[in-house]
This record gives structure tokens, sequence and C-alpha cells, in this order.
């Protein structure tokens, strides 16, 4: 067998592996996916816009946000999580490496199931919005613009997926399994709340250094590259901008994580 039928072979064996861990604990997973977007869609989407607390097109802004803040948190977590665990806890990434593939080849494995977490955590946020919201979320596409807009729309959600792999392949070769529980309140917390979930870039006009900083956060690159396809009626960052953004966070990220994913593997 050649090398490369054989990484293909190994990595497959990998990735089916790590899908058949997580279906055992599907229902965990379903819940951990959903609370966060279904008590923010509740309160937020819901509840306050029904009572007159907040603008009747609040769920408009929030619906784009929601997809893209499940997709880019699953992705981390879905990531994060198993590399920090076989790293350190389980030692299963030892076993991984007698494989005779590259080290690269785990890593790669790594981010691809998070990319399909990701992509998950997105479809089980899409129904509890649409229940939710659904009645309060103006999507104003010109119809014969949707051939085209279908095929962005798909770019943008892979790309989103492919940010999510890439940033928790980063974050599962920095943190450890006993600072996960703080993982959430210091780093997803400020990644959810500066990522343009429930405003967009310029209604942060107002506050010149605040609209600086959420362009640090790559959420906010997400969220404006979905309101620009799915609700062009919002003023939101040219889309050719923020796609070119993702890229260029996924490129980032990626490298610096390879790079520390290697120096792991051998101790350097």
């Amino acid at each position: 067998m050649d090398e490369k039928k054989l990484t293909r072979k190994a990595f497959w064996a990998m990735v089916q592996r790590d899908l058949l861990v997580q279906w055992r604990d599907k229902w965990e997973f379903v819940f951990r996916v959903a609370m966060l977007p279904f008590i923010l869609i509740l309160v937020y989407g819901y509840m306050l816009p029904t009572v007159g607390i907040l603008p009747a097109d609040f769920p408009t802004h929030m619906f784009c946000g929601m997809i893209g803040m499940s997709m880019l948190i699953t992705g981390i977590h879905g990531t994060a999580v198993p590399v920090s665990m076989d790293f350190h806890n389980l030692r299963e990434i030892e076993d991984r490496l007698l494989a005779p593939v590259s080290s690269r080849t785990v890593a790669y494995v790594k981010m691809f199931v998070g990319i399909l977490e990701s992509f998950i955590g997105g479809l089980i946020v899409l129904p509890i919005s649409l229940i939710f919201m659904g009645s309060k979320i103006s999507i104003q596409m010109d119809a014969s613009m949707i051939p085209v807009l279908i095929p962005v729309l798909i770019l943008v959600l892979i790309l989103t997926a492919m940010a999510s792999a890439a940033l928790g392949l980063l974050v599962g070769t920095i943190i450890k399994p006993s600072q996960v529980a703080a993982m959430f309140p210091g780093f997803l917390m400020p990644v959810v709340f500066l990522g343009a979930i429930f405003y967009t870039w310029h209604q942060m006009a107002p506050l010149p250094v605040m609209q600086g900083i959420i362009l640090i956060d790559p959420l906010t690159w997400i969220n404006e590259a979905i309101r620009a396809v799915m609700t062009p009626q919002i003023t939101s960052l040219p889309l050719s901008l923020t796609m070119i953004g993702i890229i260029v966070w996924i490129v980032v990220m990626g490298i610096i994580a390879l790079k520390r994913f290697d120096r792991m593997v051998y101790n350097k």
C-alpha cells in the first residue's frame, strides 16, 4: 500500500473512532451545544422583543449571530477539549502517533472532527431560532439572487467551521484539562459578547475604540459575513472583506496551532 493510501486509511479510521465516541455521548453533546443559544434566544430573541424592551427588529440582527456563535463555540470545544485531554490526561495521542503517518495527520483529524461538529452545532440552533424568533425574523433576499447566494452562504459556513477548528486546535494546545472549566468565562464569553452577535460593526461607530477591539474577534468577521448574505437589508461589512478576514484568521490560527501541536508532539 502506497503512502497516500495508507495516510487516507489512517485518517478516516481515526475520524470514525472520534465520531463513534461523540455518538455515544450524543445527548450530552446536544445539551451542551443547545443550552447557551436556547437561553439567549429565549430571553433576547423572544421575551424582551415581545414585551417591547428590545426593538422589534432585534431578532433579525440576532439570528445570524446565533448561527455564527453556535458554529464557532461548538467547533472550538469539539477540537480543543479532545486535544487537551489526549496530550495531558488520556495520553491517547501517543497511541495515534504510533500509526505510520505524520503527526500532522493526527492534527488534521482533530480539526476535521471539529469542523463536522461545528456544522452540527449550526443545525441544532437553527430550529431553536425558528421556533422562538421565526415570526420576528426578516430575511429579505432577492429571489433572483438566491441561486447565487446559497453557494456563497455555504462557502461562508464552511469557512466558519474551518475557523472554529483552527482556533480550537490552538486553544487545545494551550489549555490543560484542569483549565477547561475556566475556558468558558475566561475565553469564550468575551469571544461571544464581543463578536457582533447582538449588533453590527457599524452600530459601534459611537464607540470607535470598541469598534476596533471587536475586529480582533474572529466571530465578528463570521457574523458580519453571514449577515451580508442572509439579511442584506442590515448594513454590515462588505462580504468580500469579511470572507478575506475569515480566511486570514484561519491561516494565522492554523499555522500557529500546527506549530504548537508539533512542539507538543516532539516535546520541544
